[in-house]
């Protein structure tokens, strides 16, 4: 699971409501701040929406799907059909819950399970995967299965820290939660990105990169 991340699956297991606060306006003080203090956060969900093209109709795989906000907004923009995947049960059960909420329920699925081993073969038109590889120590086997399952388009963030973002990082996650994280580079996305894609672009974002993958 996740190349033996046990500390991460531990950690977002218990905190599904904290997490989800993050998109929630219902603090609308969390919310400026969260938007002012996660910048990429944010940069990522506006990039994931514009990068994927049209959406109505379209099927969509959501990997590392946490709370099923980005599952739940592509159903709302008009996706036929949206699979959620989180390694965490209480992510899969929040979203769920957020699914029936918004309305969407009965065009989102959500399972719990590895996300390298995705009970599916067939192709989705979109497949996403926005705070996943943070956590994923080995992430060429999981670029390539996501080649195969992507008919359209792959849409996935990655970590890119500075000495002390990554010390911070290490502290608050690594040593503290037991949760390990990983870092790219520009050419390490290059390099993950060339063997699997014929076209890809790497947008900078805060802390970070966005990329949009096609296969045509």
């Amino acid at each position: 699971m996740l190349s033996g991340n046990e500390g991460a699956r531990t950690y977002f297991d218990h905190v599904p409501r904290q997490w989800d606060a993050i998109y929630s306006h219902e603090n609308r003080l969390m919310y400026a701040l969260n938007r002012l203090l996660r910048k990429g956060i944010f940069e990522r969900h506006e990039l994931t929406f514009g990068k994927c093209g049209d959406i109505p109709g379209a099927s969509v795989l959501d990997l590392g799907c946490g709370t099923g906000r980005y599952s739940v907004e592509f159903a709302r923009r008009g996706a036929s059909t949206v699979l959620g995947v989180d390694f965490a049960p209480s992510m899969v059960e929040f979203s769920r819950r957020i699914a029936r909420d918004m309305g969407v329920a009965d065009r989102c699925e959500f399972i719990c399970g590895d996300v390298l081993t995705v009970p599916t073969d067939q192709p989705f038109d979109i497949v996403a995967a926005l705070g996943l590889f943070d956590y994923l120590a080995e992430p060429e086997q999981l670029i390539k299965r996501i080649s195969c399952l992507t008919s359209r388009v792959f849409v996935a963030s990655f970590p890119s820290y500075g000495f002390l973002g990554r010390l911070q990082r290490r502290i608050r996650y690594g040593w503290i939660k037991k949760c390990s994280v990983h870092h790219y580079s520009r050419a390490r996305l290059q390099e993950l990105f060339s063997p699997s894609f014929p076209s890809f672009e790497i947008v900078p974002i805060t802390s970070g990169f966005f990329v949009a993958a096609k296969k045509r």
